[in-house]
């Protein structure tokens, strides 16, 4: 859910987590703060569902929900099937009422199918953007000049998606992975827009990577490994997580232009200090090739890069665009206490996190002009709480100071960071 950074949502999940202890008062007993788990003796089916409401200055005030519904399985990990749904749409007022982002998917995770335990992944999704952020191309991309309203910097961009991904266990913890997708993308770029100057004004080896802005298709094909020794899929404390996933677009004709590569290479390392404590660990290298649209310069798999609520949290989404991007996260997490509200077994937590990385325009050629000279770090660093519903849903809510954020940036989903 790109750039919802909802503040307001922050305050509603410490009210809601606050309203559920209210309720319930546990027995005083070391089960009263030992960490829920739901433990089922049978299969059984979990909903779960959480609304959201928040805003800001630029996608305005919006109002949404994450849910899921899974059937889980004694000494089945995580469950035998979930299907997830995520609705949200915003407003604000420019001269009349607008809609700056409409974000909706729906998510069916099929697991242990066969004799063999395949994993399918099945996603369909359709997402408007209509204030994304452009800045120009580089890790050294300067700021917005103070007297530049911010709409000026901001494109379009409608994408709905549909894509597949299976997972074959190969044994020793090593799986094989493939898949496809489609995605239809209409943009809206205005011509004195930021974007539309730096096409045709703008440095010109940032011009050559921006292309046109014509209504297209973007093909996938996808070959991954993967080295996956968690103990758990959802709430991990243990263990190792490390993929390596290729992904080729080919160009056919005028409606499929785009021939590139992406590799991407991430590891992951759980190491649980104690009973309570674990450090999560993750680094992420990513390297288009070829002749990109200019958007995935800013993102990496299927979500932003150097900023946002899943890379480097505080820097704003979409703030650095480049063909290479580097990134990291640390973070402690702490469960807090465990409780049940109707029947339903929750467990609340709270995170502290150091994100950081950089992009670079491209991987083979220097472009100090773009990308500065000097170490060009990007930083974002903070805190969150956590709330495990069930055995099978996580929803964050985080807050993160980054010099390049304006103040801070907050940030409410559903799921670990990673």
């Amino acid at each position: 859910m790109p750039r919802l950074v909802p503040a307001v949502s922050a305050a509603f999940i410490l009210w809601m987590a606050g309203h559920a202890v209210a309720q319930v008062t546990p027995p005083p007993d070391a089960a009263s703060v030992a960490p829920a788990d739901p433990g089922p003796d049978q299969a059984t089916t979990e909903f779960n569902i959480v609304p959201l409401l928040g805003g800001n200055s630029d996608v305005g005030f919006g109002v949404g929900q994450v849910s899921n519904l899974a059937r889980v399985a004694p000494n089945v990990e995580p469950y035998l099937w979930s299907l997830e749904t995520s609705a949200f749409i915003s407003f604000k007022s420019n001269d009349g009422l607008v809609v700056p982002l409409q974000d909706y998917f729906i998510f069916l995770h099929l697991r242990n199918l066969g004799t063999r335990g395949l994993r399918l992944d099945l996603r369909a999704a359709f997402t408007d953007e209509r204030t994304l952020l452009f800045y120009g191309i580089g890790n050294a991309s300067p700021d917005k000049p103070t007297d530049t309203p911010m709409d000026q910097l901001e494109f379009g961009r409608m994408h709905p998606t549909a894509s597949a991904l299976l997972r074959v266990p190969l044994g020793h913890g090593l799986f094989f992975t493939t898949g496809s997708g489609f995605t239809y993308n209409r943009l809206d770029v205005a011509p004195d827009s930021s974007l539309g100057s730096y096409a045709v004004n703008g440095p010109a080896d940032g011009r050559a990577l921006i292309g046109a802005f014509k209504t297209h298709g973007v093909a996938l094909g996808d070959l991954g490994m993967q080295y996956d020794t968690r103990d758990r899929e959802i709430d991990t404390r243990r263990g190792q997580y490390d993929t390596i996933l290729l992904r080729v677009s080919p160009s056919i004709g005028g409606f499929l232009p785009y021939s590139y590569q992406r590799l991407t290479i991430t590891g992951r390392t759980y190491v649980p200090l104690s009973r309570r404590i674990t450090l999560a660990f993750r680094v992420v290298g990513d390297a288009l090739f070829g002749d990109p649209p200019f958007y995935e310069l800013s993102r990496y798999e299927e979500t932003q890069a150097i900023g946002g609520v899943n890379a480097i949290r505080g820097v704003p989404a979409g703030r650095y665009y480049g063909k290479v991007k580097l990134f990291g996260n640390a973070e402690a997490r702490s469960d807090l206490f465990g409780f049940h509200l109707r029947g339903k077994a929750l467990k609340l937590g709270i995170a502290a996190f150091f994100d950081a990385g950089r992009t670079w325009t491209e991987l083979f050629h220097r472009h100090p002009d773009l990308d500065g000279t000097g170490v060009g770090l990007k930083y974002g660093i903070g805190g969150g709480l956590r709330l495990r519903q069930g055995k099978t849903f996580v929803v964050r809510a985080d807050v993160a100071y980054s010099p390049d954020a304006n103040p801070i940036g907050a940030y409410f989903t559903a799921g670990q960071i990673f």
